[in-house]
């Protein structure tokens, strides 16, 4: 019996029955900024056919590090089945939805591994991207704004597509977003909902990372309908995403370094009605300050506009205007998806001068 209980941990140097090689593990330290959410897994570079891939190997241990009092081992045994068939379910659901901004699943299965009490090993191969957007600004302080429109504009429509997909991808940042050469995908559908696959999140909270939630969610204030709860989220993180690309810090970051402590969703237990006009001061001044960081630029102008829709605290006011006062709903984001274009091209144009 070896000494190891739970195989996941321990798959780097073995050839999968499938014909992937377990090349070598991936590490991510626990102070690493902006590091996967998902700690229910391990992570490897996979080979076969010469073709290098990025697995995603679901580790039961980690479930049982959070197992809670009274729950038994078979739920939890239930559950790390469920979540693995729902994100490979999910990515074939998007495939299927001709959605084209998404890294999807390759190739998923189940290996069981000899020697060890725990060896069962559900996993997810995914091709392998050529870095994620964290790392990308974190070692290119002179990252071109062209590129950044580039990649922003795809993040967009992949954003839009999942939405038309019938899906909230509810974790989007740096981290989640891929790059393929030129191209920038979305990652991690692991706490997308969808209700279509009956979600198990879809009418919980926000699923992703604190530091990126709208401020209604980190209030509490859950609003009836999942969609537009869902969508405007997204919206909120995509508009966030912007400010990150530009400005290296989270919308989040600005508002509450502006809003008075007394305020902050961890000490102020009103309803969010009450401190949505703080959160709408504070608002500004976040703005101001974005716009400052933006230094000479010449679209500035534009760019503060789209976070200043995207990102609006106050939800119902989130959106374009001309898509609010349409018919169509105001988590729409073709508007957005043009400007980014707009902006994309412009700067391409300003550097062939």
């Amino acid at each position: 019996m070896n000494e190891y209980i739970y195989a996941a941990q321990e798959l780097e140097g073995m050839t999968l029955e499938s014909g992937w090689k377990v090349v070598k593990r991936i590490e991510y330290p626990e102070e690493t900024i902006d590091r996967p959410t998902d700690d229910l897994s391990v992570y490897y570079e996979v080979m076969k056919d010469g073709r290098l891939c990025f697995m995603k190997a679901i580790d039961f241990s980690k479930y049982m590090s959070v197992r809670t009092a009274g729950q038994k081992t078979t739920d939890l045994l239930k559950k790390m089945i469920e979540d693995f068939h729902y994100e490979r379910d999910l990515s074939l659901h998007c495939q299927k939805k001709r959605v084209t901004k998404v890294a999807f699943v390759i190739e998923s299965g189940e290996e069981e591994v000899e020697g060890y009490i725990f060896g069962i090993v559900p996993y997810l191969i995914f091709e392998k991207a050529d870095g994620d957007v964290r790392t990308m600004l974190a070692y290119n302080k002179k990252l071109d704004f062209a590129w950044m429109m580039k990649s922003l504009h795809d993040v967009a429509v992949g954003v839009q597509q999942l939405h038309q997909a019938g899906v909230s991808h509810q974790n989007l940042k740096p981290s989640n977003v891929l790059l393929f050469k030129g191209d920038s995908k979305i990652g991690d559908l692991g706490k997308a909902l969808c209700p279509e696959l009956d979600s198990k999140h879809y009418d919980k909270e926000f699923q992703g990372d604190f530091s990126y939630e709208p401020p209604e969610l980190l209030y509490g204030n859950m609003m009836g309908d999942w969609e537009k709860r869902a969508y405007l989220a997204d919206c909120y993180v995509l508009g966030g995403l912007i400010v990150y690309y530009l400005a290296g810090v989270t919308m989040n970051g600005l508002l509450f370094k502006n809003l008075p402590e007394q305020f902050h969703p961890a000490t102020y237990a009103i309803p969010f009605n009450a401190v949505i006009g703080y959160l709408m001061d504070s608002y500004e001044l976040a703005l101001n300050d974005f716009e400052k960081s933006l230094g000479e630029n010449t679209l500035k102008e534009r760019i503060v506009s789209m976070v200043r829709y995207l990102c609006c605290p106050d939800p119902e006011r989130r959106g374009h205007p001309k898509t609010i006062k349409s018919v169509d709903s105001n988590y729409n984001l073709e508007r957005f998806i043009s400007e980014l274009n707009y902006l994309n091209r412009k700067a391409e144009i300003e550097l062939m001068k």
